[in-house]
């Protein structure tokens, strides 16, 4: 019996890729220039931005590199999709937001904005990693890092709201945008799931690497933005880490049959404490909050790794491949919850208050990014499920060989 191939993207990949890029680089001959930041201030914001970008580039591309057929991949095309993310986010949050003179004023600030963006969409990568092919990837890509850029125009234009606090809802955003598009794009020949899904020790190790420099930047990715509380937010975001690594490695122990450590759990829910706290990092004002927060973010995507993942594909139809809803999406409703509730309580300041708006502001916020994240997840979902885009069929899901080249092996295969 003939094993079916995937599809060549040999002519769609290159005219999509370089179209892309070229109308990019267009819109920079026209619309971008560098702002004039003084010494000073590039020296301050300079370190910030090689931790976000390290946490994009080496703690998202071997974070999922826990497949162990998929590993190339996972963590090339994490690295083709952040290039491109952040050129177009670069674009399109100057357009909104800082479009003055008819320019773009490129400086570090605007860099992390763009960062922060392309996180939004490696996370909604994550729901649908090993079953999409690189053209859909890099048009979900552009859907979501634009969707996600109007959602923060949206809570800016209608609640006021600054974008360097609605973007913490990227976790929320990516999440819940990449599960809705896995949905859609499930098909039943992967229900019992698929032999080249899982992984191998030294795949698994690989992830760890991952996880640990995420583990390591997080306090820097939370505290990117602030202009000011900057060292509080670090500190909150360094013990609600240590308190979710310690209640993961608890529960996931607790809850096999053996009392052995399942490394999915590690891999995934101690980022966690980091998610739950990323909004209200500077708003907590006692380290032990952040870290009882952290906690029951831990105990929560543990749990929801272990007993509802498999239970929502079989039931529900979907699929998420790296765990979003547990790392980020469930963290990211617990944040926003938080940051309500720390905005209701009497202690925190009335000045503070009045920077950040009243809780109730915050509930519409919430609501409105969910909203957004499910529709414009529901229509990429409907165009990419188009059979023009070159999804991979279910033999070639999860591996390699359908997009990579590896001579050692030719006389094999």
């Amino acid at each position: 019996m003939s094993r079916k191939l995937a599809p060549s993207i040999r002519i769609s990949f290159p005219l999509l890729a370089l179209i892309l890029q070229c109308m990019i680089i267009v819109l920079f001959v026209f619309f971008t220039d560098y702002s004039e930041d003084s010494p000073r201030k590039f020296t301050a914001t300079y370190p910030v931005f090689q931790d976000v970008n390290t946490m994009v580039f080496v703690g998202f591309g071997f974070l999922a590199t826990f497949l162990k057929r998929y590993g190339h991949s996972s963590i090339a095309f994490t690295m083709l999709l952040a290039a491109f993310a952040l050129q177009w986010g670069t674009i399109l949050e100057g357009l909104l937001f800082d479009f003055e003179n008819s320019k773009i004023r490129i400086s570090m600030i605007s860099i992390i904005h763009a960062d922060l963006s392309a996180v939004s969409a490696l996370v909604s990568m994550g729901a649908v990693l090993g079953n999409t092919s690189p053209v859909q990837l890099l048009l979900m890509t552009i859907l979501e890092v634009t969707c996600f850029i109007v959602n923060k125009w949206l809570l800016k234009f209608l609640l006021e709201i600054d974008r360097k606090t609605s973007g913490m809802y990227l976790h929320l955003f990516g999440a819940f945008f990449g599960l809705i598009v896995s949905r859609l794009l499930y098909r039943p020949g992967l229900q019992k799931g698929h032999e080249k899904e899982g992984s191998f020790p030294i795949s698994d190790l690989f992830s760890m690497i991952g996880t640990v420099f995420l583990w390591m930047f997080w306090p820097s990715f939370n505290a990117a933005l602030l202009d000011t509380d900057r060292a509080k937010a670090v500190f909150n975001t360094y013990f609600a880490l240590a308190a979710c690594t310690v209640a993961t490695f608890a529960i996931s122990i607790h809850i096999h049959s053996k009392g052995k450590i399942d490394v999915s759990h590690i891999r995934s829910a101690t980022l966690a404490g980091g998610v739950a706290v990323g909004l209200s990092a500077s708003l907590i004002p006692s380290a032990y909050i952040a870290m009882i927060i952290g906690l029951i973010a831990g105990v929560i995507s543990t749990l929801g790794l272990k007993y509802l993942k498999a239970k929502f594909e079989l039931y529900l139809g979907l699929h998420d491949t790296c765990g979003v809803l547990y790392t980020h999406g469930l963290p990211g409703v617990i944040g926003g919850i938080v940051y309500i509730i720390l905005l209701s309580v009497p202690s925190v300041s009335e000045d503070l208050q009045r920077k950040t708006l009243h809780a109730a502001y915050w509930e519409t916020a919430m609501f409105i990014t969910l909203a957004m994240s499910i529709l414009t997840g529901l229509i990429t979902g409907f165009i990419l499920k188009l059979n023009i885009w070159k999804q991979p069929p279910d033999l070639k899901c999860y591996d390699d060989q359908a997009y990579w080249e590896f001579p050692h092996l030719a006389t094999t295969i």
